[in-house]
């Protein structure tokens, strides 16, 4: 009979309920430290006499008209991926179609927005005859570097793309291949990957890696299915885009993320 506290089994089942947490932690910090760069390398939303301010004192360092702003609808590409901006014109300011975005020295690129509305990531708002008068007289002629390479964040733009990208695919690896899961299928964490902000990527790392909640886990035939799951992913989506909206229209905005 062995020894109590020497079976090798039940120490094995010890080890990988271990490494799982382990891993679990390890995913959340690193979808914590993604969110951070999603913040701290966003645009920042400032008004036009703000914009006025910085090119009268010296501390644009350059600008770019973009067709969309960051962060508009058009310009969604998914939590994993980068949107890009595409070069504007000085003819489509009055439409509403090109927005201005610059750079000052020290401090995250900045969108710029008409004075009499009220920020947020989806609004559009046209400019004034005045507002497009300083753009083409005195913005446009200023000699500032005025490509949109100029006013993209960068390294943190680098690094937080690669850093989604390594959670999204090491997520699908890990579904398709690694063991099976325990609160729902494969397909069910398969659909959950597309979720906004990688929220399903954080849900693994607690129910699956984690193992929260392991004692309640149904029967391996009761797991969530991948109907559910894509269920939840439309749904989800909604919920979360709709909650983003109101609460801007509530709190307004100074921050578009990554």
């Amino acid at each position: 009979m062995p020894v109590p506290g020497t079976d090798p089994a039940g120490r094995d089942v010890r080890l990988t309920r271990w490494g799982r947490r382990l891993a679990g932690v390890v995913v959340i910090l690193l979808w914590a430290t993604w969110a951070g760069l999603s913040l701290v390398g966003g645009f920042q939303m400032v008004d036009h006499s703000q914009a006025v301010e910085d090119l009268s004192s010296g501390r644009m360092t350059s600008y770019a008209l973009v067709e969309d702003r960051p962060g508009g609808s058009s310009s969604s590409t998914g939590w994993w991926t980068q949107q890009q901006l595409a070069p504007g014109s000085v003819e489509d300011l009055q439409t509403g179609t090109t927005s201005v975005v610059y750079t000052v020295a020290g401090a995250r690129p900045r969108l710029v927005v008409p004075g009499h509305v009220i920020p947020g990531v989806n609004s559009w708002g046209s400019w004034t005859e005045a507002e497009v008068t300083w753009i083409e007289e005195d913005l446009v002629t200023s000699g500032l570097p005025s490509t949109v390479a100029s006013v993209a964040p960068g390294r943190i733009l680098q690094a937080h793309g690669l850093l989604g990208l390594v959670l999204a695919v090491s997520m699908l690896v890990r579904v398709v291949f690694g063991a099976a899961p325990v609160h729902g299928t494969r397909w069910f964490w398969f659909w959950l990957i597309g979720l906004p902000a990688g929220l399903g990527v954080l849900a693994y790392a607690i129910w699956e890696e984690g193992g929260w909640r392991d004692r309640r886990a149904p029967r391996p035939q009761q797991r969530s299915s991948g109907g559910y799951g894509f269920a939840i992913l439309l749904l989800g989506s909604f919920v979360l885009t709709a909650g983003s909206q109101l609460l801007t229209w509530l709190l307004g905005v100074t921050v578009i993320p990554l």
